[in-house]
């Protein structure tokens, strides 16, 4: 077992709790992934996972594939 980390991203393009629930859903399916939640009041996403199973940047790409955009890490 790997190391977990938490990790917030600023997200962009959410316009309701429904986008935010469709990124927490999606990103909470990917291996190595322990929490996510995304806030749309917030326009943020907060990832815990496993870095030995996932990479960052594939948290990044899977968010960004459902036509959202990573703006940064807070």
């Amino acid at each position: 077992m790997g190391k977990n980390t938490k990790i917030t991203f600023k997200v962009s393009g959410m316009s309701c709790n429904g986008c935010a629930a469709s990124i927490g859903r999606a990103v909470s399916r990917l291996d190595g992934v322990k929490n996510a939640e995304a806030n749309f009041k917030e326009g943020s996403a907060v990832i815990e996972f496993d870095e030995s199973l996932i990479k960052k940047q594939k948290l990044v790409d899977t968010i960004e594939t459902l036509g959202y955009k990573v703006e940064s890490e807070k």
